[in-house]
C-alpha cells in the first residue's frame, strides 16, 4: 500500500543520510577527503482517482563538496611550497660549504698573505719558509674541500631527483589506473567518490614533486601535463628518466626522447634549480678564485728566486696535449698570450748577467718551437721537450745560472765611440712595472768626480728624459747613483766624452705572455680549479725554493713584498675585487638567497594556511554540522517509525470494522 512505502522510503532516506553522516564523521581528520552530501528530494507522485499524491521520499544523489578554483589554488601553492622548501635546502648546505670559517679559502688565503709578509724579517729562517709553504698547501686544501663539499652537496641533488622521478612515474600509473576506474563507474551512473577523493589525493602528492597542469577530459578522466608533456592521458602515462645533457647539466627526459623537459615548481623544479643555477654559479665561482690565485700567485713566484739563487735546471710542472700544436690549441689550463719571455743568464764565476728576450705567439709556436727558440737565442741555455710528458725542461751550461726576474743587465752595452774610459755598471732593484730601455748619456766630456758640472742624462725607450745624475765634481767614483725607478749607475775612475752613453734593458714584466705559468715553470701552485689545486711539490720538498727576492740574495724581500701586494690587489671581476672581496661577496650572496628563500617559505606558510582555510570550509568536515544531520536523520527516522506505526493501527481498525 501507498501509505506503508512512503513510510518505508522515509526510513531508508534516514537510513542512507546517517550512513552519509556518520561517513563525513569517520573520515573528517582523512587527508583529501572531500565532504558528501545527500541529495534528498521528493519521489514522483502518483495519480489516484485524478488526483496527484506524493509518493514518499528518497536520495537522487550523494555530491562531495568541491570548489574547483580553490583546488586548482591549492595544488598550485602546493608546487610552490616544493619548489621553495627544496632550494632553501640546497642553498643552506651551499651555505655552510663556502662559509668564512677557520678553514674556509678566503681565511686559508689570509694566514697564507700574513705568513709571507712574516717572513719578510726572516727570508733565510727554515722554519718560517716551511710554515709559509704549508700555509699555501693549507690554502689548497681548503680549496679542495670546499669542492668536494659542493660535489657531495651535487650528488645528493642527483639522488634526491632520481627519487622524486620515481615517485612521480608510480603517482602518474596511480593517477592513470584511477581515471579507467572513475570513468567505468561514471558510465554505469555509480558516483565514484572514494575514488575521486583518491584521484585528488595523488594529484596533490604529484604536486608537490612538480609543478603540474590538470585539465579534465570528460567520463570522469584527467590529463595531467608536465612541462608541456602529457604525464598521464586517460590510461596512458609518460615515464620519466633523470639524466644529464652533454654539458654535465641534470635534465629530465621522457623514454625514448632526447629532448628535456622543462620542469618547473615542486621539489624536482626546486632541485634543477639548485642543481643548474645556484650549485653551478658557486661552483664556478669557487674554481675562478682558486684559478686566479693559482694564476696571481704563480705569476710572482715564478719570476722570482729563493734562496738558493738562479737554476741549473727546471722542468714545468704542465705538460701540453701534443708538442707540434699551437700553444692556444695544446691543452693548457692556462693557455699564453702574445707577449715574451726574458731570460736572465748570470756567469757564476763573474757575476755577470745578461737578459734575452724571448718572444712567445701560441697562435704560431708550439712548445717545441718555444724550447728551440730558446736553445738558438739564449746564450749558455738549453731547452727540450719532453715528447711523453709534453712538458719543457731548461738547463744551463756549466758555470751559469738562469732566472725570470727580469730587472737589468749587471755589465750595460756601451757606446764609447768619444773614447770614454771609465767603467760602468748598473744596480739597484727596478721599481718599474713596464718593460724598457735606459740610456744614460753624457752630456759634456771630462774626468769623472773631477770636473764640474759633469752629468750623465737618462732617457728611457721613447726618447724621454726620465732622469739626470751628477758625475762630475761631488761625485765619487765607485759610488752608486740612483737614477730612475730604483736603477743605479756606478762609473769607475777615468773619463768620459760628450755623446758616449750606456743602456741597459729594464724588465718589470719578465714574462707578459704568461709561459711560465701556462707550462708550470717555477710555479708555487699546481691545478686550475678548487678540485685540483695544490702546492708544487718542488717547493714541498724543498721550501728554500719560495721565492722570496728577485735578485737571490738573503736580505733582497722584494719579491715578498709583491706577494703581500696581493691582500688588496683588485685581480678579480675584471679587476675590481681583491681575493677577500671576492671571497666575501660568494658568502653573502648565498646568504642573501638563504634569507630571501627562508622569508618565501614564511609567506609560503602564510597563503596555504589561507587557502587550505578557504578549501576546508567548502571541502572539509564541519563535525558539529554533521552532528546536527544525524540528529535531523534519526528523527526523520523516529517519525517514519510512527507513521508507519499509525498507519498500520489504522489499517487494523479498518479491517476489524469490515
Amino acid at each position: 500500500m501507498l501509505q506503508f512505502s512512503i513510510g518505508l522510503s522515509a526510513l531508508q532516506t534516514a537510513q542512507q543520510g546517517l550512513a552519509v553522516a556518520g561517513n563525513n564523521l569517520a573520515n573528517a581528520a582523512t587527508p583529501g577527503y572531500h565532504r558528501e552530501i545527500a541529495n534528498v528530494a521528493a519521489l514522483d507522485p502518483t495519480q489516484q482517482d485524478g488526483i496527484s499524491v506524493g509518493t514518499g521520499v528518497g536520495i537522487s544523489g550523494i555530491n562531495r563538496q568541491v570548489s574547483a578554483e580553490l583546488d586548482t589554488a591549492v595544488m598550485q601553492q602546493t608546487s610552490v611550497n616544493g619548489a621553495t622548501d627544496a632550494s632553501l635546502s640546497g642553498s643552506t648546505q651551499i651555505e655552510q660549504a663556502i662559509s668564512t670559517g677557520t678553514t674556509s679559502p678566503s681565511t686559508q688565503l689570509e694566514s697564507l698573505l700574513n705568513s709571507l709578509q712574516a717572513l719578510s724579517s726572516n727570508p733565510t729562517s727554515s722554519s718560517s719558509l716551511q710554515a709559509a709553504v704549508s700555509s699555501a698547501a693549507a690554502v689548497a686544501s681548503s680549496f679542495n674541500t670546499a669542492s668536494s663539499d659542493l660535489s657531495q652537496i651535487q650528488h645528493g641533488l642527483d639522488q634526491r631527483m632520481s627519487g622524486d622521478v620515481s615517485q612521480i612515474n608510480s603517482l602518474a600509473t596511480q593517477i592513470a589506473n584511477l581515471n579507467v576506474q572513475i570513468s567505468t563507474l561514471s558510465s554505469q551512473g555509480v558516483s565514484p567518490n572514494a575514488l575521486l577523493d583518491q584521484r585528488d589525493q595523488s594529484v596533490g602528492n604529484l604536486a608537490q614533486l612538480v609543478g603540474i597542469q590538470v585539465q579534465n577530459q570528460g567520463n570522469g578522466q584527467i590529463l595531467v601535463i608536465v612541462g608541456g608533456t602529457p604525464l598521464v592521458a586517460g590510461n596512458q602515462t609518460e615515464t620519466l628518466v633523470a639524466g644529464t645533457d652533454k654539458t654535465g647539466a641534470a635534465n629530465i627526459t621522457a623514454v625514448g626522447s632526447p629532448q628535456s623537459i622543462a620542469i618547473s615548481g615542486g621539489d624536482l623544479g626546486g632541485l634543477l634549480t639548485q642543481r643548474n643555477q645556484t650549485l653551478a654559479d658557486f661552483q664556478n665561482r669557487l674554481d675562478a678564485l682558486a684559478k686566479q690565485v693559482a694564476a696571481s700567485f704563480n705569476a710572482i713566484q715564478s719570476t722570482g728566486l729563493g734562496g738558493s739563487g738562479g737554476f741549473t735546471t727546471l722542468t714545468g710542472q704542465n705538460g701540453v696535449t701534443s708538442t707540434t700544436a699551437n700553444l692556444n690549441a695544446a691543452g693548457l689550463s692556462f693557455p699564453p698570450q702574445g707577449g715574451s719571455l726574458y731570460i736572465g743568464v748570470t756567469n757564476t764565476a763573474t757575476g755577470q748577467r745578461t737578459i734575452t728576450q724571448v718572444p712567445i705567439d701560441p697562435q704560431s709556436q708550439s712548445v717545441q718551437d718555444v724550447a728551440n727558440e730558446i736553445g738558438s737565442t739564449v746564450p749558455n741555455m738549453q731547452a727540450y721537450v719532453n715528447s711523453q710528458t709534453g712538458t719543457l725542461t731548461l738547463g744551463s751550461a756549466t758555470g751559469y745560472t738562469f732566472d725570470f726576474t727580469g730587472g737589468y743587465q749587471s755589465t750595460p752595452t756601451t757606446n764609447f765611440a768619444g773614447g770614454s774610459t771609465t767603467t760602468p755598471t748598473i744596480g739597484g732593484t727596478y721599481t718599474g712595472k713596464t718593460n724598457d730601455n735606459y740610456t744614460f748619456t753624457f752630456t759634456s766630456s771630462g774626468t769623472v768626480g773631477v770636473t764640474p758640472g759633469l752629468q750623465a742624462q737618462v732617457t728611457n725607450q721613447a726618447g724621454a728624459v726620465i732622469g739626470t745624475v751628477n758625475v762630475g765634481q761631488g761625485y765619487q767614483a765607485g759610488q752608486p747613483l740612483s737614477a730612475a725607478n730604483g736603477i743605479t749607475l756606478t762609473l769607475g775612475a777615468g773619463t768620459v766624452a760628450a755623446g758616449d752613453s750606456i743602456a741597459t734593458p729594464v724588465v718589470g714584466n719578465p714574462d707578459s705572455a704568461g709561459i711560465l705559468n701556462a707550462l708550470g715553470l717555477n710555479t708555487l701552485f699546481s691545478g686550475n680549479n678548487a678540485a685540483s689545486l695544490s702546492v708544487n711539490q718542488n717547493i714541498v720538498d724543498n721550501p728554500s725554493q719560495l721565492a722570496t727576492s728577485t735578485t737571490g740574495q738573503a736580505a733582497d724581500t722584494s719579491n715578498l713584498q709583491r706577494f703581500a701586494a696581493l691582500t688588496d690587489a683588485p685581480v678579480l671581476t675584471n679587476g675590481t675585487q681583491s681575493f677577500s672581496q671576492y671571497a666575501n661577496q660568494m658568502v653573502s650572496d648565498i646568504g642573501t638567497q638563504v634569507q630571501s628563500l627562508t622569508t618565501q617559505q614564511s609567506t609560503n606558510q602564510t597563503l596555504t594556511t589561507s587557502l587550505t582555510a578557504q578549501q576546508q570550509s567548502v571541502s572539509g568536515v564541519d563535525t558539529n554540522e554533521e552532528l546536527a544531520n544525524v540528529m535531523q536523520y534519526q528523527q526523520m527516522f523516529e517519525l517514519a517509525g510512527k507513521y508507519i506505526s499509525a498507519v498500520n493501527d489504522a489499517m487494523q481498525q479498518f479491517i476489524s470494522v469490515i
